[in-house]
């Protein structure tokens, strides 16, 4: 799944929603943040969401291509290493 806005926030969050539940669909749950400058706590939960999801489902997830601040935002609350950033 390729994310095209650069703000991944609340107000994104619910629009993506069930997009990210179909990803669940696919062998392997790949979510590319290429454009994603700017991203919070609703958005890093459903991250979690999903990542949890798919390990349920025993599938392969994957967070691509997160800028330097999606990283440190992703370290700073602690979620990096289990989102494998």
């Amino acid at each position: 799944m390729f994310l095209q806005d650069e703000n991944f926030t609340i107000y994104e969050v619910e629009a993506l929603k069930d997009s990210f539940v179909s990803e669940l669909s696919h062998s392997k749950v790949v979510v590319d943040m290429k454009n994603v400058s700017k991203i919070d706590m609703s958005a890093i939960s459903l991250l979690l969401s999903l990542k949890k999801a798919s390990l349920k489902e025993e599938k392969e997830f994957s967070l691509e291509n997160c800028s330097d601040e999606i990283q440190m935002s992703l370290s700073i609350c602690g979620c990096d290493s289990y989102l494998g950033v």
